[in-house]
């Protein structure tokens, strides 16, 4: 049987709500026996496709549709498609050329989307040093002691080996991606890894992978929340040089050589845990 489409002429509605336009478009489609032979030919026949501009007004492109048997048939379809606008201002008209129009930006909790939520604060650490003007800490390239005595630098502030809290800035920021299925093998092999290049604008080594919060939230739908943990201190902690007692050597009432030690000695390219970022 013969696929034939029909659109509803009087059916073209425009309205806008809040400053933005949308629109409305129906159509019989007939010889088909199931919705999902229906919705095979989208885009073709004079039917519409998904982001596909309005024919009257380019501004608003195709972004919904339902199909559903027209009731005492058996191969009849009515599918409506609802128009939308993706951009400030009012629908355009139709220029004498119409431009080609790409899909707009992904919006929110549609696959490919990512949200950013960001916290700066701070937290107290141990410390035997701290860095002045005048006495700077001596940081190891990229936050990566190469031996096990890289010398802290810094002024001293423990008492007598005994070390006090200090403040360190951190940011905390989650990437929260809209997928099809979450990569749980990667997710868990990039924990507790630094960034080996800059990653969102941080420098190398400062950035901490902590892991991945996923849940589903339709068929074939999931938010996978990535959790980082920015440090300019490159996440380094302090330790000071012991004797075979565990007791720091003390001289001048101070620890007399502190090394770094960083726990996280693993870095990876953060980028490489979605496509999204």
């Amino acid at each position: 049987m013969t696929t034939t489409v029909t659109e509803f002429m009087e059916s073209r509605t425009l309205s806008t709500s809040g400053g933005r336009g949308s629109g409305r478009r129906i159509f019989h489609v007939s010889g088909l026996g199931n919705p999902g032979l229906v919705y095979d030919i989208l885009g073709t026949g004079g039917l519409p496709r998904k982001f596909q501009s309005h024919p009257d007004f380019p501004g608003l492109l195709a972004r919904d549709f339902s199909i559903a048997l027209v009731p005492g048939h058996t191969d009849l379809w009515r599918v409506e498609w609802t128009y939308e606008q993706t951009s400030s201002g009012s629908p355009q008209t139709p220029p004498d050329t119409p431009p080609e129009v790409g899909p707009p930006e992904v919006l929110p909790n549609e696959v490919t989307y990512v949200e950013e939520t960001a916290e700066i604060r701070a937290e107290f650490v141990t410390a035997y040093r701290r860095g002045t003007s005048s006495q700077p800490l001596s940081y190891p390239s990229e936050g990566t002691p190469t031996t096990d005595e890289d010398e802290v630098g810094g002024q001293p502030i423990d008492k007598a080996g005994v070390p006090i809290s200090i403040q360190r800035n951190i940011q905390e920021f989650t990437l929260t991606e809209t997928v099809n299925e979450p990569e749980l093998d990667r997710y868990r092999d990039f924990r507790f890894c630094r960034n080996s290049s800059i990653f969102r604008g941080f420098g190398i080594g400062t950035v901490l992978y902590r892991g991945a919060s996923v849940r589903r939230t339709g068929v074939d739908v999931y938010q996978v929340a990535h959790s980082f943990v920015e440090d300019s201190d490159f996440h380094l902690q302090q330790s000071p040089f012991v004797d075979q007692e565990g007791r720091p050597f003390v001289s001048n009432d101070h620890a007399t050589k502190v090394y770094w030690i960083q726990p996280f000695m693993v870095t990876k390219n953060l980028d490489r845990l979605s496509l999204n970022f």
